[in-house]
């Protein structure tokens, strides 16, 4: 049996988006802006990889994630699980390799993952006054206009750096092997 190294690619192209938005994000800092980019990071992965090197990949990316993010261990590791069995349901609606149906998928995961985080945080701190949700309305905003141009980016980013490394970028078909 041949080993496969494409999880690892993602997972290491996943990890150094979450670092980009981190930095980003202490850059906006000043303004008391954050972004939240989620949801690119599931999409390619989930598409492209057998479901057992798929649950590694988003077992790397999510700790590096919830590393980054005040939540309890193994948040985002769980929600990038659930959106990738979400994208796996909607694949035979998304025909071949084509951008829009993938960003529109990335919006949608970004959007549930930031409601759900949001939730998380409104739980945790049970405030909810006008300044929590100005504040969680700024973010989102801002997060999901932003999220086209980064998706595109980050997409094609993925499949020049399997390119790169001599791995083919076909998307997955038949029978997931684990």
């Amino acid at each position: 049996m041949r080993t496969s190294y494409h999880w690892l690619v993602f997972a290491a192209s996943n990890i150094l988006l979450l670092a980009l938005v981190a930095m980003v994000n202490d850059g906006l800092a000043g303004w008391s802006v954050s972004l939240f980019i989620a949801g690119p990071c599931v999409i390619l992965p989930a598409l492209r990889l057998p479901t057992g090197q798929l649950l590694a990949c988003l077992a790397l990316s999510g700790l590096a994630a919830d590393a980054q993010l005040p939540t309890p261990p193994g948040f985002l590791m769980s929600l990038f699980v659930v959106g990738a069995f979400f994208v796996l349901s909607v694949r035979p609606w998304l025909g071949r390799v084509r951008r829009t149906p993938q960003i529109g998928l990335a919006w949608l995961l970004n959007a549930l993952y930031f409601a759900a985080f949001t939730g998380w945080a409104l739980a945790r701190n049970q405030a909810g006054g006008a300044a929590f949700w100005e504040h969680a309305a700024v973010d989102f905003c801002l997060s999901q206009f932003i999220i086209f141009p980064v998706a595109l980016w980050f997409f094609d980013f993925q499949n020049s750096v399997l390119s790169l490394a001599g791995l083919t970028v076909e998307p997955r078909r038949g029978a997931d092997a684990f």
